[in-house]
């Protein structure tokens, strides 16, 4: 299968309680080695400055990410972020940012079985999304970076997308609560999940961080529960979540099951330090397993 995953390469600095961390980071990196993983042939689409280290480039590419000529940026620097991990609280700080990522940079006259869309500081446009979406049989998003704004020191804020329409080009979405509010007015993961529906969008996840999930799959919103595991770093955790969902996805085409295995392996995940996230533990299906069983049907909605 073949899987396109959009979004900034980073390089991170990660504040951990007790030490200071730098590792790449970004969607192409953790959920597109977890889709390397699953024998997944995996196309980045991003963008990186001449900073980025050509060692770290290499050792993506030996794991299945290839980084090519186009994806780097003449004139701007890697995008980085500062993130601090504290008593389970997550700051995050965007320190520097490439260009864009442009349509041009899409291999041509390529299709893609499954394309992860997720952008962190608005590097994908509306545009890019449609692009995508028509080269692409299922278009799962995970919306961040179209509800981030960024000040003049990097602090994030969040506001509504300005494209109304970004949502007729996608199939599923993983959102937490901020971001399910500003893409559907409603705070309460099942309101959002039924706005979702009424939308035209029949898959979805919302995550509550140590809370359970609540999944849309078709007509039904289902609880999902959340293993309590001690958090050492949570960077990265949720592309991990959106990179198992769309892997399994493509294996078994149930959205629930897949879901159920993302939120497994994100939560396992958390106990590990930055890309070290990607080496998934041996009890991540024992525990997918369990959480499939015991999901719980909470609301039935209706289509557009």
């Amino acid at each position: 299968m073949r899987v396109l995953v959009a979004g900034f390469v980073t390089i991170d600095t990660i504040q951990l309680p007790m030490r200071q961390v730098m590792s790449v980071g970004g969607p192409p990196s953790y959920a597109g080695l977890i889709c390397s993983r699953f024998g997944n042939d995996v196309v980045p689409l991003t963008r990186v400055g001449a900073d980025f280290p050509d060692d770290q480039a290499v050792w993506l590419a030996r794991n299945g990410v290839v980084l090519r000529a186009t994806d780097r940026s003449a004139s701007k620097p890697t995008t980085r972020f500062s993130i601090a991990n504290s008593a389970g609280a997550r700051s995050l700080r965007l320190t520097s940012r490439c260009d864009d990522i442009s349509p041009s940079q899409i291999p041509p006259d390529t299709k893609f079985n499954a394309a992860l869309v997720s952008p962190l500081a608005g590097e994908v446009s509306s545009a890019l999304l449609g692009e995508i979406a028509a080269r692409s049989e299922f278009v799962f998003l995970d919306p961040q970076g179209f509800v981030r704004s960024f000040s003049g020191d990097g602090t994030v804020t969040f506001s509504p997308p300005k494209n109304a329409q970004l949502l007729s080009k996608v199939h599923a979405l993983k959102m937490d609560t901020t971001e399910a509010e500003m893409l559907t007015g409603k705070a309460d993961p099942v309101g959002a999940l039924e706005k979702l529906s009424s939308l035209g969008v029949r898959k979805g996840i919302v995550t509550r961080g140590g809370d359970p999930c609540h999944v849309l799959d078709g007509g039904r919103v289902f609880r999902v529960g959340v293993p309590k595991v001690p958090v050492i770093d949570s960077t990265g955790a949720g592309d991990v979540l959106s990179g198992a969902t769309v892997s399994w996805y493509l294996k078994s085409r149930d959205f629930l099951r897949s879901a159920c295995f993302g939120i497994a392996a994100s939560s396992l995940s958390l106990q590990m330090i930055a890309l070290g996230k990607v080496d998934l533990p041996m009890k991540v299906d024992e525990t997918a397993a369990r959480l499939y069983s015991t999901a719980d049907p909470v609301a039935t909605v209706r289509s557009a």
